[in-house]
């Protein structure tokens, strides 16, 4: 069964990888491996991101090491991962705390991150994808609502596509699962550390100079 994955690379991180120990995490082994039945056949693993902006990270080697991190997916063989890259937008915006200081403010002037165009450029491919005729199943790796409608016209549109969900969220409970999500999916799963243990990059990627960054390793 030819297989696309697509992969919201933001809400995977901040569902399940930040916290994690698991970040050099080889997609398609996941997937391929790990994740899918033994007949699902995966032709490419579309991930979907944004560079990080230096100025808004805690650790300003992090741009580094995603940019590392991103090189490494696309030399690993068998080369089955495409990167489509989004954009950050920074801006700023007056918010109401949910807690002020009783001799502060209730609202303060934050910065604002926004990610542009991962949802649309995920959204556009899957349908264009499965009007094309690209695979026989579609597999989306979210938890992020927003992605509902492409899947909703996926599944009425293209009954001939079969249609899955992976969700990256910590525990078993299913029903935080997006229920927006889960019923446009013929099947869903939830993604589990567990599965990013056994999905690893190498320390070093064969034919390259790439290493995993220290950071990264296990102690």
């Amino acid at each position: 069964m030819k297989t696309i994955v697509y992969v919201d690379g933001w809400n995977l991180y901040y569902g399940l990888l930040r916290r994690s120990a698991y970040k050099w995490l080889d997609l398609f082994s996941l997937f391929q491996n790990h994740v899918l039945i033994p007949d699902a056949e995966i032709c490419e693993v579309r991930y979907y991101t944004a560079p990080l902006l230096a100025r808004l990270c805690d650790d300003p080697a992090s741009p580094q090491r995603q940019s590392l991190y991103l090189q490494a997916l696309k030399k690993m063989p068998p080369q089955k991962v495409r990167i489509i890259e989004g954009a950050l937008e920074l801006s700023t915006s007056y918010l109401r705390l949910v807690h002020p200081p009783s001799d502060a403010e209730r609202v303060a002037l934050v910065y604002k991150m926004t990610e542009k165009k991962s949802d649309v450029n995920l959204a556009a491919d899957l349908i264009s994808g499965a009007f094309l005729g690209q695979c026989e199943q579609a597999v989306v790796c979210t938890n992020d609502s927003d992605l509902a409608p492409a899947m909703a016209a996926v599944r009425l549109h293209c009954p001939h596509v079969r249609l899955g969900l992976v969700v990256p969220i910590p525990g078993t409970d299913h029903r935080r699962a997006g229920r927006d999500l889960v019923r446009h999916a013929h099947w869903f799963k939830l993604l589990s550390t567990v599965h990013l243990a056994r999905a690893q990059l190498p320390t070093k990627i064969p034919h390259t100079s790439i290493y995993q960054p220290q950071l990264w390793r296990a102690r």
